[in-house]
């Protein structure tokens, strides 16, 4: 397991299923699965991948989609599985790291990697580690879905303050929620090296609303065979 995958693990494990949830609102959560569901068009099989307590899984599940989901963090896990079992949803839920999937190649129609999770993997080997396993588990014609915050370049005082840091100063540190809040900058040139690295051509990236925030949006499309 990668430094930013233990990182992560400890910090949900203080938050919990209930804090996580506090960041977010029904409304918001209703309008990102609409989008989801919109890209994701007629496409069945769903990987989830850090799927938190299943704020997105389930509602698939629940408008038909075959789902699985995985996360590092066994809290979460617990959570989303209790909620599924009280309505007796079949989601096939494991635990995990996303730069080592545990599924076979061409598993998945789609895969979705929402809420700044992605954003959580400060160094490159672990970003590249993670596109190449998104791309290797989706199957001929499969999309991927990487979601989370857009930002500019830095500022000569989000450098000089220290918010600012790192190669290209691409880690950001806000306080968010009473809390320090620490993630990696993409933008279409870091995505741009990550799917060049990864063998792949088809990709699209772009800044669009999504759930009442302007979100940046890393699509990738797997070929379909003839």
């Amino acid at each position: 397991m990668l430094n930013s995958a233990l990182r992560s693990r400890a910090e949900y494990a203080e938050l919990g299923a209930e804090g996580l949830a506090a960041r977010t609102t029904p409304e918001r959560d209703a309008a990102i699965v609409k989008a989801v569901e919109e890209l994701l068009e007629e496409r069945e099989s769903v990987l989830d991948l850090c799927c938190g307590y299943g704020r997105v899984a389930l509602p698939l599940r629940r408008a038909g989609k075959t789902v699985r989901a995985l996360d590092i963090s066994p809290n979460l896990i617990e959570a989303g599985w209790a909620q599924a079992a009280e309505e007796e949803l079949s989601i096939d839920w494991a635990i995990g790291s996303m730069t080592d999937l545990p599924y076979k190649w061409d598993s998945f129609d789609a895969v979705i990697c929402l809420w700044t999770a992605f954003h959580e993997l400060f160094g490159e080997e672990e970003q590249l580690s993670t596109i190449c396993e998104i791309s290797r588990v989706l199957k001929p014609g499969g999309m991927a879905i990487i979601e989370g915050p857009a930002w500019g370049p830095a500022t000569a005082g989000e450098i000089a303050n220290g918010m600012r840091q790192g190669p290209e100063h691409r880690i950001v540190t806000t306080e968010h929620y009473g809390t320090s809040s620490v993630h990696f900058i993409h933008d279409e040139i870091s995505y741009g090296r990550l799917c060049a690295a990864a063998g792949i051509e088809n990709y699209k990236v772009y800044k669009r609303d999504w759930g009442g925030r302007r979100r940046l949006i890393l699509e990738i499309h797997q070929p379909a065979t003839d």
